[in-house]
């Protein structure tokens, strides 16, 4: 072990790495956001790379602590990020004469029908019509 791993044994423990944590659900919704918000704002400006998001920031930040395990759901390539992106437009807008972009731009726009207003930030709109779809979990 490197003399910079011995010094920093204590954040690098694999007890604590291992330990699993309990989500702690009495932080209210907004404090939440914040949080979240403060953290992909510091991992982005770390590694500023905008095909990746702050889950797979994390994941390569986790290389540092060598016996931590990689969760391979935040380690994708490019091409396997565009082709599940591709896929999915390809089934909420089956029109192959369409680009990705443009399917985009038309579930944008059934958005602003859905959701009329002088709203313009899109996640406020999908907020506020919530999400009534069936889930691939049972919910």
């Amino acid at each position: 072990m490197s003399n910079y791993l011995k010094s920093k044994k204590k954040y690098l423990d694999k007890q604590a790495v291992l330990k699993y944590t309990v989500p702690d659900y009495t932080v209210s919704y907004k404090e939440v956001c914040r949080n979240l918000l403060k953290v992909s704002k510091k991992l982005q400006k770390l590694l500023p790379d905008p095909s990746i998001g702050p889950e797979e920031r994390i994941e390569r930040l986790a290389r540092v602590v060598p016996h931590s395990m990689l969760i391979s759901d935040h380690h994708k390539t490019a091409r396997s990020k565009l082709n599940y992106i591709t896929d999915r437009l390809n089934q909420l807008v089956p029109d192959k004469n369409k680009s990705n972009e443009e399917k985009i731009d038309i579930l944008v726009n059934t958005l602003h029908k859905m959701v009329p207003g002088k709203e313009k930030k899109i996640f406020l709109k999908l907020e506020k019509l919530k999400d009534r779809r069936t889930s691939d979990i049972g919910r």
